[in-house]
């Protein structure tokens, strides 16, 4: 593939040794605020994406749907590893269906994470016939990560509300009150270098489950990025997550 990356932060620089150690070719690099040798544009424009085939995007949320209509209107698949913008997913969904182009997103591209999530949904599955136990998500992250909570447990949280008839929102901020019982709590820790750890708890007054997920380094979420791209270069045109890519 000649993949061309937005955004050059750790993730981008970790997806640009991947991406070469695997024999694809980097056509381009795409960053309006990070100076080094590798950047080969500051902005999105026909010129930066003339030889890409493909875009992997792990950038911030700001302007990303402009940046979408544009792979859409240049009809550039686009892998978008992004966080932070899932509040706009269906504006998205509408721009690629209207340019009749492809997009695959995750909050997460770690292979094993949807993994656990598949767990964590047959966990929840069963819980939710014994209502003593009550659900948490807990969240520990790197100091540098950029937002709160994940995308990885906001998706855990939907899981959970899906799955449990007693649970009806999620509540991600700080809590000066008592949670009420049809919330699921979303903790977040910020500290250290940790890549990324996710606890689903299920609490009862006897005794706890849980079900954790360690990240032992970046190299998943890189290389999931990869494996999604190759297989949008052969799938039809649509807006698609992760989860499309796993049942195919």
């Amino acid at each position: 593939m000649r993949i061309a990356i937005v955004g050059y932060g750790k993730m981008g620089r970790l997806l640009y040794t991947r991406a070469r150690e695997k024999g694809h070719e980097v056509a381009a690099i795409i960053d309006p605020k990070v100076e080094a040798p590798e950047v080969t544009s500051p902005v999105c424009d026909g010129k930066s994406f003339s030889n890409a085939d493909m875009v992997i995007e792990f950038s911030t949320p700001e302007e990303i749907l402009d940046r979408i209509a544009f792979y859409g209107q240049n009809r550039l698949p686009a892998v978008i590893a992004t966080t932070g913008w899932y509040d706009q997913l269906e504006d998205a969904r509408r721009v690629v269906n209207s340019c009749k182009s492809s997009l695959l997103w995750s909050g997460n591209f770690a292979i094993g994470v949807h993994l656990y999530m598949s767990i964590v949904k047959a966990a929840a599955g069963i819980m939710n016939r014994f209502p003593g136990y009550d659900p948490a998500v807990q969240e520990v992250f790197h100091a540098g990560k950029g937002d709160s909570p994940s995308g990885t447990s906001l998706m855990l949280g939907d899981i959970l509300l899906k799955e449990l008839t007693s649970k009806e929102r999620l509540e991600t901020g700080r809590l000066d009150r008592k949670r009420t019982d049809s919330e699921i709590h979303i903790s977040s820790l910020r500290g250290g270098y940790c890549p990324g750890t996710h606890t689903v708890m299920f609490d009862s007054p006897v005794d706890t489950v849980e079900i954790t997920h360690r990240a032992r380094s970046r190299d998943g979420f890189a290389d999931g990025a990869l494996q999604a791209a190759s297989w949008l270069l052969k799938a039809p045109a649509g807006f698609f997550s992760l989860d499309d890519m796993l049942k195919l």
